[in-house]
């Protein structure tokens, strides 16, 4: 029996998710460190179906 199960899925899914209040994302106990250019070009990434 396999430990894990691949589920793919559209970003937009789980972010209406967490507006319907279904998902909800845990406090992250330390500071945000990622710059603005990080997180464009993972953004960009998902977008572009990179791995």
């Amino acid at each position: 029996m396999p430990k894990y199960q691949v589920s793919n899925a559209q970003v937009s899914y789980y972010l209406s998710l967490i507006q319907q209040n279904i998902v909800a994302i845990p406090e992250i106990q330390r500071p945000f460190v990622w710059s603005k250019t990080q997180v464009r070009n993972l953004m960009d990434s998902l977008y572009n179906d990179y791995p």
